[in-house]
């Protein structure tokens, strides 16, 4: 069973302009929208296909997409997935 994705509403903003202005990085993101939404169920999976980030943020999990990273958290409990930002990967690591 996949998750539900839900997002922030900047973010939904934010790729939405993304499609109108580079349609490939969109593509590449929803493909791995698709895969992280089939993927979450497995409970290893957290772990092994998703990074986390370091306390004070460990509720947080990430991938990297295009150089940039995506912050989102995993509620199993709703089988939801809560997309935060998408942003540059040296805006997060530097």
């Amino acid at each position: 069973m996949a998750y539900n994705i839900t997002m922030e509403e900047e973010l939904e903003e934010q790729l939405n302009n993304l499609k109108n202005v580079n349609i490939k990085e969109y593509t590449i993101l929803s493909k791995k929208l698709e895969e992280m939404q089939n993927h979450a169920a497995v409970l290893s999976n957290h772990n092994t296909r998703f990074k986390s980030f370091e306390k004070p943020l460990q509720d947080y999990k990430w991938i990297e997409i295009n150089e940039k990273i995506l912050v989102f958290t995993i509620d199993i409990s709703k089988q939801e997935l809560h997309l935060c930002e998408y942003v540059p990967k040296e805006e997060v690591f530097y």
